[in-house]
């Protein structure tokens, strides 16, 4: 582990991405690449050529991420930032607005906020936004720029949208020519807005599906850099499930129609201090003697504290078990596994059957290295509500992901189950109180298809070996 730690601390100081746990494995091949390019095996070596040589850390850099995204991601959020936000926006802002997606990938998220805008406002809303998207990664910015793309990227996108705005090109799908030019890419970090700036200042930044790769102290600074870069009224919104794991106290959290996002901070508003008010006193708003009426209870029983009715006393029940999860969640989100852990096993011995807890607890093991004792916990989740997709997608995961011995079987068997589960019920929370799912179910059961058809052909491969032995 010490021959990769350099490695390590050279990308977290450049980029600020957090290389550890299941991410570790991305770095082994990363710099196995490097060897291969390079000619080179000491490790002093190889730090000194990408210290030095910015293309060859870009091409380092861009085996580290997994650029998994799609058009119409998170679609909620998106509509309401279209149909809800930008309007209101327009009401008291003069156009154009800015739009900047950060860390955009091969550009699905900002080709999707220009195919809504599009829809929403027609030819009007290229002179009404601008977009742009930046990326670390040269090599997705270059995709980007190119968009084409194949069915993967479609998977969320209805046909009527793919049929209104791409054409058919070399087996795969380019964006019309319009929208294309439109959004505008550059190289971006994260960490160093000054540097590669984007330009600005923007109306909305999109920090979406990407705090994932960063720990909590990084993801703070990568907050203090995009401030920077917002319009004093700007906001911030980040992925569904990154939420919690973003409220760091840089900006402050709002929640409009079911959508959180953040805003800057705003200074308390000093109270002016005011003379008590006096039993009769004529200066007050209303006639003394009126002031003095309202103030007086009726009885003295108003005065005595009402007995917790039984709707009272489950709600405090209730939140004495959601509170420790939504932080638990929070810990998982920042990557500070050992104190979720913690919190967990804490809650555990109380609530020994809560599926929210189970879930979490085998996902924090799993980041843990702990293959094992996740399995335990997802094995629990589905003694208890066998409706949970994700205790079943993750069982799956841990042997294709090779963290125990595969059993194609059993992998085929939970991959099943997901796509059974989310067949009956799309929208399906699996059994969760408190917390959302750790992945949309849309995603879930894309994914569970498409191992689940790989399971097949390795079972028919193995039975095929057999056969002719």
């Amino acid at each position: 582990m010490s021959t990769f730690a350099p490695f390590k601390a050279l990308v977290h100081q450049r980029c600020g991405l957090h290389l550890e746990g299941l991410a570790e494995a991305r770095l082994f091949r990363a710099v196995a690449s490097l060897q291969a390019s390079t000619g080179l095996t000491d490790t002093t070596q190889l730090l000194t050529r990408l210290t030095s040589d910015t293309a060859l850390f870009d091409q380092f850099v861009s085996q580290l991420t997994v650029n998994e995204t799609y058009f119409y991601r998170e679609p909620d959020a998106l509509r309401w930032l279209v149909n809800r936000y930008l309007p209101e926006r327009l009401a008291t802002e003069e156009p154009p607005l800015s739009i900047f997606s950060a860390g955009c990938s091969s550009g699905e998220e900002p080709y999707s906020v220009a195919m809504m805008l599009f829809e929403h406002f027609g030819e009007r809303a290229k002179a009404l936004f601008n977009l742009t998207g930046g990326d670390l990664d040269h090599q997705v910015l270059a995709k980007a720029r190119q968009a084409v793309y194949g069915g993967m990227a479609f998977r969320a996108l209805s046909a009527d949208f793919k049929a209104r705005y791409f054409s058919p090109y070399k087996g795969r799908f380019k964006l019309h020519e319009s929208l294309r030019q439109w959004v505008t890419f550059c190289p971006f970090n994260l960490l160093n807005a000054e540097e590669s700036s984007p330009g600005g200042p923007f109306d909305v930044i999109l920090f979406r599906n990407v705090s994932i790769y960063f720990d909590q102290q990084t993801r703070r600074r990568i907050h203090q850099q995009l401030g920077q870069l917002l319009a004093p009224n700007g906001i911030l919104l980040c992925g569904v499930s990154e939420t919690m794991g973003n409220d760091l106290g840089v900006f402050e959290l709002v929640e409009a129609q079911g959508v959180f996002y953040f805003r800057r901070a705003e200074p308390p508003t000093a109270v002016p201090h005011s003379p008590p008010l006096l039993m009769g006193d004529e200066s007050a708003d209303g006639s003394g003697d009126n002031a003095s009426k309202e103030l007086e209870p009726a009885n003295s029983d108003a005065l005595a504290p009402a007995a917790p009715s039984e709707q009272t006393t489950e709600k405090a029940q209730t939140d004495a078990i959601s509170h420790p999860l939504q932080t638990a969640h929070q810990l998982l989100n920042q990557n500070a596994f050992d104190d979720a852990a913690t919190l967990l096993e804490a809650l555990l011995k109380q609530q020994p059957w809560s599926i929210d807890a189970l879930v979490l607890a085998g996902l924090v093991a799993r980041w843990q290295q702990q293959p094992h004792q996740a399995y335990d916990y997802f094995k629990r989740a589905i003694y208890v509500a066998p409706e949970c997709w994700p205790a079943h997608f993750y069982l799956a995961e841990l042997y294709r992901q090779g963290e125990l011995p595969d059993e194609p079987l059993q992998r085929k068997q939970r991959y099943a189950a997901v796509v059974r589960l989310l067949t009956n019920t799309p929208t399906s929370n699996g059994g969760l109180d408190t917390i959302a799912p750790p992945l949309p179910p849309g995603d879930a059961r894309f994914l569970a298809e498409r191992y689940l058809a790989a399971v097949d052909i390795t079972l028919a491969s193995t039975s095929t070996t057999q056969g002719a032995g």
